[in-house]
């Protein structure tokens, strides 16, 4: 507004200044105002529009302008560090490791460890010192023992295919590798990567242990010791959890925690039946992914882990597999052949099972680890259920919404209950 309106309007009581030096506009006095500009001077007067043409200014629209809303961004509220739920959950898979615990957001964080090593032996000592130079620069996790390297994780999962080798695992079957000379101590570095230090003396850590398998003979109790006294000694307070009970604590609490749950893991395949919370049927299979792999590779002749790193490719589609590409065609057919074997090895010890509920409505059946994350797999899943003549009526089989993480999630939950 300009210097010669202000004074107009100061003249006419419409405005004034007040104790503090603000100017003050009376809105009650502006009605009757005029306040077009003076026109004392004359290049302010246009006697004949007319005859004036318009400026190309004039012509040009004026922009249309379109304000978007101001997006507030929700803050997220976070949990003073004693108001954070304690415990810590550990999935100790055969291909992967994960472990759990509660973020100051009151969310679960996950850190998952690729379950495999490679050891590298220097031919020289000059060898030795480039080669951990190279390891280094990397960012390998390694142990170095007896003059040896030991690769880790991820790294050494790429390195193994870099030089076309299979990796080593501490891990066979779901449980310690009883032909692993070294499976103890790489477990050990890998849970302690993984877990840290407890919060608290004697946190509680739940890890996961497999059930009894019903077509093969091995003893998880010693590998469930083992570990158990390992975990023990980092400071916590290690109780072990089946992991297919596990899931069903993450994946069926909207179903009263009644269904069966699969947990398909790379060495074995877990199964419980719950009712009301109640794990009352609980077993394994001795194959999964590893069956898958290894069966692949000997058809194509490739590393197994090289078909591993095909088989987790987002470009394999188990139900439409490339007819180009070999190693997928030759996944997609062992693994129609594992879930068939898999669901008659259930459907048959479910029969016999004098513990099976009966129950009066069908129950949904859930599916995860990370056998079942390629594409197309609870479609294919859905197939070979449909040839077997399963003794519990199903009404739905579902994907765990977050498949790698799910067992762990049910065990962080399990750490975190008093």
């Amino acid at each position: 507004m300009d210097t010669a309106t202000l004074e107009r309007l100061k003249v006419q009581g419409a405005t004034y200044i007040d104790e503090q030096g603000v100017r003050v506009i009376d809105a009650s006095k502006l009605g009757n105002l005029d306040l077009t500009p003076p026109t004392e001077d004359p290049r302010m007067t246009i006697t004949n529009t007319e005859s004036i043409p318009p400026t190309p200014q004039e012509q040009v629209p004026e922009p249309e302008i379109v304000t978007a809303p101001i997006k507030h961004k929700k803050k997220e509220l976070l949990m003073n560090e004693e108001e954070v739920p304690l415990g810590v959950g550990l999935d100790i898979g055969t291909a992967f490791l994960v472990a759990g615990r509660f973020g100051p957001n009151g969310k679960i964080n996950f850190k998952n460890f690729r379950d495999c090593f490679i050891e590298l032996e220097p031919k020289t000592a000059i060898n030795k010192k480039f080669m951990q130079k190279g390891l280094d620069s990397r960012g390998a996790p390694y142990i170095e023992k007896d003059g040896k390297f030991y690769v880790l994780g991820e790294e050494a999962f790429l390195m193994a295919n870099e030089r076309h080798i299979n990796t080593r695992r501490p891990m066979a079957k779901g449980v310690l590798a009883p032909g692993e000379k070294d499976a103890l101590f790489i477990m050990k570095e890998i849970i302690r990567l993984l877990v840290g230090v407890p919060k608290v003396p004697n946190e509680k850590l739940v890890f996961s242990v497999p059930a009894k398998p019903i077509d093969a003979q091995f003893d998880q109790l010693f590998h469930q010791d083992v570990l158990r006294s390992y975990i023990k000694s980092l400071g916590f307070d290690a109780q072990p959890m089946n992991e297919a009970e596990a899931l069903a604590y993450t994946e069926l609490l909207d179903e009263s925690l009644t269904g069966i749950v699969i947990s398909l893991g790379a060495g074995m395949v877990n199964v419980a039946v719950l009712s009301a919370g109640d794990p009352v049927v609980a077993f394994s299979t001795s194959k999964s992914g590893d069956y898958v792999d290894e069966s692949a590779a000997r058809a194509t002749s490739m590393t197994n882990s090289l078909v591993q790193q095909e088989k987790e490719s987002p470009e394999l589609d188990l139900m439409n597999p490339d007819p180009s590409n070999q190693i997928h065609q030759a996944i997609a057919v062992y693994y129609g052949n594992l879930l068939v074997y898999t669901l008659e090895q259930i459907a048959y010890d479910l029969s016999r099972s004098p513990k099976l509920p009966k129950f009066k409505d069908p129950i949904p059946l859930v599916v995860a680890g990370g056998t079942s994350l390629p594409r197309g797999f609870v479609d294919k899943f859905r197939q070979a259920l449909g040839a077997v003549d399963m003794p519990i009526k199903i009404s739905e089989v579902r994907h765990a919404a977050d498949p790698l993480n799910a067992v762990a999630n049910g065990l962080v939950l399990a750490a975190s209950m008093d």
